[in-house]
């Protein structure tokens, strides 16, 4: 089940500059092929920070991490605004 994205001025705000950073936190301190997805689905959002289908793709790499999202939300406090306000689903 898809979880909805936070709709709150901070997601309608992602900026490139805050994208990249988060890539290059990850990239330097999370030394796991496991974060590649995300990595990935953050360099596509990168090019265009407003476009939904992106964000969800971002969503969902961040969700699939599974031990690593606390890594992932250590080093890239960021990706905090894609996690779901319903974390169970329900």
């Amino acid at each position: 089940m898809e979880h909805k994205l936070r709709k709150n001025a901070k997601l309608q705000t992602i900026k490139a500059v805050d994208i990249d950073k988060a890539i290059q936190m990850l990239k330097k301190y999370v030394d796991d092929q496991g974060i590649n997805p995300l990595l990935a689905a953050l360099e596509a959002l990168k090019t265009e920070p407003q476009n939904e289908a992106l964000q969800t793709q971002v969503m969902n790499a961040f969700n699939a991490l599974s031990y690593l999202q606390g890594a992932a939300l250590t080093y890239a406090p960021y990706l905090n605004i894609f996690v779901s306000d319903d974390p169970f689903g329900d």
